[in-house]
């Protein structure tokens, strides 16, 4: 899931997430927002990238908001429901430049997701809309791995490969200048 959904969710409704995705299932989204939203440089970047709330924060969106002069007739519910769309459809996005880069054009046909998004049934239908119906979406919890182990299992792999002092890392993917072994052991 997307930080800035539970943001201005709590912003709003003074609850910490949005269940189920139901208080974005109840609006609409705004099509003019969206394509601004969209319209961020960093949606325009190529390869593997990563960001978080230092890039994409309440700030942020209502600036997006502001450029469009739309706050004051804008409900908040589909503010929420224009967000879980951005998400789903950069999501989806990645996952095409995934398949044309870094698996050689190979379709997956299935996407596991964890994490909070995983357990809000609206962005995970828009998510399967937006993947199409050629690629099924399930849980990583549906896979064994509970979505609450995911950062857990990798911290301990890249633990693993430290120790063995095997690479931690795929260049192609992090932008890496070659293969290394992440982390450090100080022996007390």
């Amino acid at each position: 899931g997307n930080v800035l959904l539970d943001l201005w969710c709590h912003q709003h409704t003074g609850q910490w997430f949005d269940a189920n995705g139901q208080w974005a299932a109840s609006g609409q989204a705004h099509a003019g927002l969206l394509a601004q939203l969209l319209s961020d440089p960093y949606f325009a970047q190529t390869g593997i990238k990563s960001t978080g709330r230092d890039d994409f924060n309440p700030a942020w969106l209502e600036g997006q908001i502001n450029r469009l002069q739309i706050d004051s007739t804008l409900p908040p519910q589909d503010v929420q429901a224009t967000l879980v769309e951005l998400t789903a459809r950069t999501l989806a996005q990645c996952a095409q430049v995934g398949n044309a880069t870094l698996w050689g054009g190979i379709q997956p046909k299935q996407a596991l997701v964890c994490g909070g998004g995983a357990r809000n049934s609206y962005l995970m239908a828009r998510l399967q809309h937006a993947l199409g119906h050629q690629v099924q979406l399930s849980t990583t919890d549906s896979a064994g791995w509970p979505g609450e182990w995911m950062e857990a299992a990798a911290f301990a792999w890249l633990a693993h490969q430290c120790v063995l002092g095997q690479c931690g890392n795929v260049p192609r993917v992090t932008g890496a200048a070659g293969p290394r072994v992440l982390g450090a052991i100080y022996p007390a």
